[in-house]
């Protein structure tokens, strides 16, 4: 598969899951990154109880160069950044980018607290499970703080499986969740964890 090929089937399913309103006539609008900050940072700001650490005072400026230049090298990734308006005004905003080895990352969501409670992010959440799989993505990934449940809760809910705790310089423990869009891969996830699908996975051509 070429590069454009993968790009217009990323685009098509960007059509097709990500572009009627989500609810409560809250309209999505894919905006670039600038206007994605400018809208999203302060309202993420202001929705954080215990913001996390900023760590730019730690870096040098030569480090912070040489990181972004390394960033320039892995080029026009495959991403979603959205804003969610009602009535013309910015409710929320949601950023979700490709990553290595088929993966999909779902970097950021956020709503502000008055549209909380409304279906909205479950709403969010099955419509960029279908974009990804539409897209020819293996797998989703995320990482929350440990204690946000308004994240944790439903995406358990929606078959996403714990892979992994960390502990992040910036946002203390936080907790790594997958959602494997092949379920041949779910199937090696309950294997790695209990050793339970060795026949299933033998059946399926894996040497075990």
């Amino acid at each position: 598969m070429s590069a454009a090929h993968a790009r217009t089937r990323f685009d098509t399913a960007t059509r097709t899951h990500l572009a009627a309103p989500l609810a409560d006539g809250v309209t999505i609008r894919h905006v670039g990154e600038a206007e994605w900050h400018g809208a999203v940072d302060p309202m993420w700001a202001g929705t954080l109880d215990r913001p996390g650490l900023e760590l730019g005072p730690l870096f040098a400026p030569d480090q912070t160069a040489a990181v972004r230049d390394l960033d320039a090298i892995v080029g026009d990734r495959l991403q979603h950044r959205m804003l969610f308006e009602a009535d013309g005004a910015p409710v929320g905003g949601y950023w979700g980018q490709q990553e290595s080895f088929g993966r999909y990352y779902m970097t950021v969501s956020v709503f502000h607290p008055a549209w909380r409670g409304r279906g909205l992010y479950r709403a969010l959440l099955a419509r960029v499970t279908a974009a990804a799989a539409d897209a020819g993505f293996r797998e989703m990934y995320s990482r929350h703080r440990a204690d946000n449940n308004a994240i944790l809760v439903p995406k358990l809910r929606a078959g996403w499986l714990i892979a992994a705790f960390e502990v992040a310089p910036r946002w203390g423990l936080t907790v790594h969740l997958r959602k494997y869009l092949v379920d041949g891969l779910t199937l090696v996830h309950e294997h790695r964890v209990d050793g339970a699908r060795v026949a299933e996975l033998r059946a399926r051509g894996l040497k075990l």
